[in-house]
């Protein structure tokens, strides 16, 4: 039977984080790629059109996105630091 130690629930902790960190950083890249195809989309149209608007929305709600991702995975951090999955693995 494996000993439960805490280098282990150390190593397990500093995974996660890692792959949270990595996880936001991906997905923020992903906001900003379809954020700069709809920049150029939007660059050749004129201001006045319904598609010219539909487009702004779109990319202000693309761009405004991105911050609940960080606000995320400082929560996630916080758990992970807090040791809530190694308990919850537990029962």
């Amino acid at each position: 039977m494996p000993k439960n130690t805490d280098t282990g629930m150390a190593a397990r902790q500093a995974k996660r984080r890692k792959d949270a960190l990595w996880s936001a950083i991906i997905s923020t890249a992903m906001h900003l790629a379809v954020a700069a195809v709809l920049l150029w989309l939007l660059w050749g149209r004129d201001g006045g059109s319904f598609l010219s608007k539909l487009l702004v929305i779109v990319l202000v709600l693309e761009l405004g996105s991105i911050v609940p991702i960080w606000i995320n995975l400082k929560k996630r951090l916080e758990e992970i630091q807090g040791g809530e999955e190694d308990a919850a693995a537990q029962y």
